[in-house]
């Protein structure tokens, strides 16, 4: 786990790139600004994935053992990306490419139709589902090492499954937005409503932490458990 001092000026450096971005991207398209809640939304799921990664701690294992923990993050990343809409099976037979030019960290988005495959890329989503899956390897290596206690592993489980209910839950208004071609006005959150992409907010901060931390969380659970039982 790295010091205060670098985990504060990580973040700065966070915080600043995303605004250079945005920036940038604001400047070179015709893309348009949004509420700030609405923006508020991706800057904090973009934080929280680079801030887990760089965080976490990663567990020395045999390379057996790393290749299959990276299997088993793959495999969850394509799985939440299949529940979630942003992948999904192509209808069509011509390969298409589009781009929506939607308000920061929603965009550029990215709309594939393939002969097989079609996708539906949201930057911050991209890059949550890549953090949460890269979290879940780490989990999965420690638990194939054997250095998982019974109690991180219920926080590594419970992290990864209040991620599938916090992504499942309001990528979908957006992913069908796209499938319409709509542009940059089609943002569709007042659909749903803001309130549920602030509470899936919420939930994937939960996960993030529970994976995180998990360590941490297991030895309060431990703990619980321990004065809860009758001796």
């Amino acid at each position: 786990m790295i010091g205060r001092g670098r985990r504060s000026r990580f973040l700065v450096s966070v915080c600043g790139l995303q605004a250079g971005s945005a920036l940038v991207y604001l400047l070179a398209t015709d893309a348009g600004l949004a509420a700030p809640t609405t923006l508020a939304v991706p800057f904090v799921w973009l934080t929280a994935a680079a801030t887990a990664v760089r965080v976490v701690d990663t567990p020395s294992v045999s390379r057996r053992v790393g290749v299959v923990a990276a299997v088993v993050g793959a495999g969850y990343t394509l799985g939440l990306a299949w529940l979630t809409g942003l992948v999904s099976v192509s209808t069509g037979d011509a390969a298409e490419l589009h781009l929506f030019t939607l308000p920061p960290g929603w965009g550029p988005a990215v709309g594939w139709d393939g002969p097989f495959v079609a996708a539906r890329l949201l930057p911050y989503r991209v890059a949550g589902y890549l953090a949460v899956g890269y979290l879940v390897a780490v989990a999965a290596a420690e638990t194939l090492a054997g250095h998982e206690s019974n109690g991180t592993g219920v926080c590594s489980a419970a992290g990864g499954a209040v991620a599938v209910a916090s992504c499942a839950g309001c990528s979908l208004p957006v992913v069908a937005s796209l499938g319409a071609g709509l542009g940059s006005a089609g943002l569709a959150v007042g659909g749903l409503g803001l309130s549920t992409y602030l509470l899936a907010t919420a939930s994937y901060l939960l996960a993030v932490a529970a994976l995180v931390w998990r360590r941490r969380l297991a030895r309060w659970l431990d703990g619980l458990l321990a004065r809860t039982s009758p001796s």
